[in-house]
């Protein structure tokens, strides 16, 4: 894959994994994730797959975070989920844009 595209990707990546832990913030907030779910349940399989076809090295993360995604409907524990998750995609972040700064 040409480099250009390489880091295309990486920045729709990091993108979603902000959205995602927007997503996972709002959560917090009782029934927000409910809502927020519609967004963040089908950002995390894009990123999967951004992250397989890039080799970036986010993809275990990613599917952490897929993991995350859904054990957040469960009641009451699933806050802690959703940190997690928050916490996932925080580390994504970092990496996406140590990644893209490399790459500039």
């Amino acid at each position: 894959m040409r480099s250009d595209t390489i880091r295309l990707l990486n920045v729709v990546q990091l993108l979603s994994e902000i959205a995602i832990a927007v997503g996972y913030l709002l959560g917090l907030i009782p029934f927000f994730y409910l809502w927020s779910c519609s967004w963040v349940i089908p950002l995390v399989f894009v990123n999967l797959i951004v992250a397989l076809l890039t080799g970036n090295g986010t993809t275990i993360k990613t599917v952490l975070n897929i993991i995350m995604a859904f054990l957040s409907f469960i009641p009451v524990v699933g806050y802690l989920f959703r940190a997690l998750g928050i916490l996932i995609s925080w580390i994504n972040i970092v990496a996406l844009s140590n990644e893209r700064r490399r790459h500039n």
